[in-house]
């Protein structure tokens, strides 16, 4: 069975005339847009017709125009994750990234003239191509009081291509040439710092603690460089979203993600308050692992027991999912079956590839494409199975135009760990006594990873976002701020002396510019996904269906409507705490049975 996808159905290279033929449509778009812009902004439209069919003709130009560049960005990457040394492959996604930068240019005109419209809503109802897009168009206009004039927002786009979004890249090339020596069996291997994080999670304790003193070491000497690539990246968008009048970074992200501060808030609250249920879990872990006292950073992630000795096929992990999926849903069992017989994933480990798991979504073609490292180990299983629900997720979006398939960040995640509840419980039933407790323990530190973890790297975020507009924070300062923050997710049940304080380097999600606060959405994603799968063990029946009807949904819905199609309200306290206590239960029976 094939371990390696294929791609040559999306483009068979950088050279063929596919390609090719993409790039010079993507640049013909690119003008389309750039002269309905130039036409429409100069002919005043006297009536609603000609107003219907100006958006129309607009939408389908960008949707034409999104359509294209997501194919070609898409190989790119796709390339680019399966060697990080492929300069070629890097320097498209650097050239498409500047092409993209026009087209936001003529949507951001777009977006300030339809904000003038006074009958947008008669507008819309006299097309039916406009109803379709109907959520769209009325977050278009809310949205454009955060917009500039044209002059300025182009101006500004020209200028994060050489601003932030170069300091990302040379963030992203710096990591990504990082290599220290460790040994291993008795010889010395470079490593890269994702080789060096999965080590985290290796059953040697001596080797878990020489991997994590190498990422020090690593980390500490790129420590300036990597301070003045986030000091960048930050600075520039608290001066762009000031510009633009958010409150706050935070601010840009909530409305961007369809979510209300009281969500985010609510959420919040209910994970700082279930803390002290994690902090019994890694007290015990430091115990179960011969520590006397607090649970050393290092030793966070670390297996409690030998995992699958016996190691599984990667045909025998496909038959758990189809299998798993199929009890749910004979749907979701017969897309998983699809998934792996058209070849979307690359499961085969190799030295040059991203140690890491995830899913590209290639909503023209209709297909996604998974990268995963496959090593036999049941946690493999798992990280298929996650990846494999963000690709169904984006299935259930099929037939939708390229701006009705943009569902918020912090819902991303909801299928995917989702998928892996389910896989969860067949990998259970399927275990031997001992591997059974390395997979209940994989779970709950899966959960504190998601929960105390990125809480951690949102309490660093909210005051990296406090202290910079007083100047840029020197690596001290950043190491000190990111150590405070751990402290405070952690509290006493692991060791601050042996916290790894150059996280905010290890953390790519700080340095992607636009992308701001990609921590709490995991948390959201886990609590969501385990209130989901509450509900289905309670009701079953129907659910299978109105599951996938809701992710359908999550194109054209904001965060808390979504949720009512589910009966769920994500304002109310109580939702958090009931999901939060699932865990909190799992906990308990941990540390009493073991």
């Amino acid at each position: 069975m094939e371990l390696t996808w294929e791609l040559d159905s999306l483009y068979p290279s950088f050279q063929s005339e596919k390609y090719r033929q993409d790039r010079k449509l993507l640049a013909e778009y690119a003008e389309h847009l750039n002269q309905w812009v130039t036409g429409h902004l100069q002919n005043r439209i006297q009536n609603e017709r000609d107003s219907a069919q100006a958006i129309e003709q607009f939408l389908k130009q960008y949707n034409a125009y999104r359509s294209v560049y997501l194919c070609l960005f898409s190989y790119a990457e796709l390339r680019f994750s399966l060697d990080r040394n492929d300069a070629e492959a890097m320097n498209q996604m650097d050239e498409l990234e500047d092409a993209a930068a026009a087209a936001g240019e003529s949507h951001a005109s777009f977006s300030k003239w339809l904000a003038g419209m006074t009958d947008l809503k008669a507008v819309i109802a006299s097309s039916a191509y406009l109803v379709r897009h109907e959520f769209y168009l009325h977050g278009l206009q809310q949205q454009s009081e955060h917009l500039l004039g044209e002059e300025a927002e182009a101006v500004i786009a020209r200028m994060q291509s050489t601003g932030s979004k170069a300091w990302e890249r040379l963030y992203m090339r710096t990591l990504s040439m990082l290599r220290m020596d460790v040994q291993i069996g008795g010889q010395a291997r470079s490593l890269s710092l994702a080789e060096l994080r999965n080590l985290a999670y290796d059953g040697d304790a001596l080797l878990r603690k020489a991997a994590y003193e190498a990422e020090y070491k690593a980390c500490r000497s790129v420590e300036e460089q990597s301070a003045a690539c986030l000091n960048s990246v930050s600075g520039e968008a608290l001066a762009v979203y000031e510009l633009r009048g958010y409150a706050s970074p935070l601010h840009k992200v909530l409305k961007a993600s369809r979510m209300n501060r009281k969500t985010l808030e609510v959420m919040l609250e209910a994970i700082e308050v279930s803390l002290p249920f994690f902090h019994q879990y890694y007290m015990k872990k430091a115990t179960l692992l011969g520590h006397y006292g607090p649970l050393p950073f290092y030793d966070v992630f670390a297996p409690l027991a030998e995992e699958n000795s016996t190691k599984i096929t990667y045909p025998e992990a496909r038959d758990v999912i189809v299998s798993g999926f199929s009890a749910f849903s004979p749907e979701l069992g017969e897309f998983a079956r699809k998934v792996f017989r058209q070849r979307w994933i690359d499961a085969e480990p190799r030295a040059d590839k991203g140690n890491f798991g995830m899913c590209v979504d290639i909503f023209p073609v209709g297909e996604s494409r998974i990268i995963t490292s496959f090593n036999g180990n049941y946690i493999d299983v798992s990280v298929l199975a996650h990846e494999i629900g963000h690709a169904y997720h984006s299935s259930c979006l099929a037939g939708e135009t390229m701006v009705n398939t943009d569902y918020p960040v912090p819902v991303a995640e909801t299928a995917s760990i989702f998928c892996e509840s389910l896989i969860h419980e067949e990998l259970l039933n399927m275990a031997a006594e001992s591997e059974a407790l390395a997979i209940w323990e994989r779970s709950l530190s899966d959960a504190g990873y998601y929960i105390v973890d990125f809480y951690a790297r949102y309490l660093f975020e909210s005051r990296l976002y406090e202290r910079r507009p007083s100047g840029p924070l020197s690596a001290r300062e950043l190491n000190d701020l990111m150590h405070e923050s751990m402290v405070a997710a952690y509290g006493g049940s692991v060791d601050p002396a042996t916290i790894h304080p150059y996280q905010w380097i290890s953390k790519a999600g700080y340095y992607m510019a636009g992308n701001e606060f990609l921590n709490f959405p995991y948390s959201f994603g886990l609590l969501f996904s385990k209130g989901l799968y509450a509900q289905y063990k309670k009701r079953g029946g129907d659910f299978a269906e109105r599951y996938r009807f809701f992710l359908a949904a999550t194109g054209k819905n904001t965060i808390a409507d979504a949720a009512r199609l589910m009966d769920i309200d994500v304002d109310s306290p109580q939702f958090w705490r009931d999901a939060l206590a699932l865990i909190a239960e799992d906990i308990q029976e941990f540390v009493e049975s073991m």
